[in-house]
């Protein structure tokens, strides 16, 4: 009997916890779609004095004053309108903004808040240059914790003529042992391309990391100077297979013919995306002597080498149609598959056109 008790008030215990915590969880949804409605109606009036501001219309930035602590909000609302007005529009937003120590409040968010705070006002506060604002992101890329927030800190101070070192920033990544070295190859494309020779500097250097060289061999590709092929040619057979790849994409974008060798030696990796990127590189630059090569990456083990290497014979002109027409009629079954579905694909028959 006793135990039948026990089992009694267990579950109303359970019961009442299960309806607190529901309880709770409506309340906590009521409360934040009062908060969305608010946000949304406070938007809108924001919208509104700035659309007015822009126009010139009437004291507007006056209507902004109640507005002038939320940073956030005029942090989101700023950048809306930077993406769309440019010159005098422009420069009267900043003004008004100024006159109500609005750019103030945007470098104090900068180091409190939540993290898509502290992102949208890394962004906004570009828009009011100074040295206090380079101070301010400046030490923001160097402290905060979080990666997507100093990397905007670095696109802000890139905006402002003020970027750090290339060096320092693979230094960061370094130190700070962010996984997801991605967030940092938009800015490392950009510093790359403002200063090439840094970059070549860095990339030679043996001391750097091989996530730093991997990040820095996809920029110096997409920054179209040919002084970095031959480095590129040389990382294309390092023993780090992330590192291969990224170096013979490198060439595949910088598309010049003196990485024939290397990417002709590619073709025959033990990894299938770098002979992958090879076949694509292949057909970017038009290398007819990689065509041997080619036909054979028409058996690889993998379907997608395959369909690169035939996409890329379709590219060279009637060397490589023919190779591929040749191909499609081969007795080796993949090959001659993967050679028929990629003339199909491209609308070009089995034979030449008379």
């Amino acid at each position: 009997m006793t135990s039948l008790v026990g089992l009694w008030w267990a579950s109303l215990v359970m019961g009442a916890v299960a309806l607190i915590w529901m309880t709770g969880l409506i309340l906590a949804r009521r409360r934040r779609a009062r908060a969305d409605s608010r946000r949304e109606l406070d938007q809108r009036q924001v919208r509104s004095a700035m659309l007015d501001i822009v126009q010139g219309s009437g004291d507007a930035t006056a209507r902004l004053r109640p507005f002038r602590r939320q940073a956030r909000l005029m942090s989101e609302t700023l950048l809306e309108f930077l993406a769309i007005v440019r010159g005098g529009e422009k420069a009267a937003l900043v003004a008004a903004f100024r006159s109500l120590n609005i750019d103030d409040r945007i470098r104090h968010r900068l180091t409190r808040g939540g993290k898509q705070g502290r992102t949208l006002a890394a962004e906004a506060i570009a828009a009011f240059p100074g040295p206090e604002t380079v101070d301010v992101l400046q030490r923001l890329m160097r402290e905060d914790r979080d990666p997507e927030v100093r990397i905007a800190a670095v696109r802000s101070l890139i905006a402002l003529d003020a970027p750090p070192t290339l060096r320092d920033l693979i230094s960061d990544l370094r130190i700070r042992g962010v996984s997801d070295s991605l967030l940092y190859l938009p800015v490392v494309l950009r510093m790359t391309r403002l200063d090439p020779e840094q970059a070549l500097a860095l990339f030679a250097d043996p001391a750097i990391s091989l996530t730093a060289r991997t990040l820095i061999a996809g920029a110096l590709g997409e920054c179209g100077d040919y002084r970095a092929v031959m480095p590129l040619c040389e990382a294309a057979s390092d023993a780090d297979r992330a590192l291969r790849i990224a170096a013979v994409r490198g060439l595949g974008v910088l598309a010049h013919p003196a990485a024939a060798a290397a990417i002709v030696q590619a073709l025959d990796d033990r990894e299938w995306e770098v002979r992958s990127a090879a076949c694509e590189a292949a057909g970017r630059i038009g290398l007819t002597e990689a065509l041997p090569g080619l036909v054979q990456r028409l058996t690889d083990s993998e379907w997608w080498v395959r369909f690169q290497a035939a996409e890329a014979m379709t590219r060279m002109g009637p060397a490589g149609l023919a190779r591929l027409r040749a191909a499609a009629g081969d007795d080796i079954d993949v090959m001659r598959r993967a050679a028929s579905m990629a003339l199909a694909e491209n609308g070009l028959t089995m034979e030449p056109a008379p």
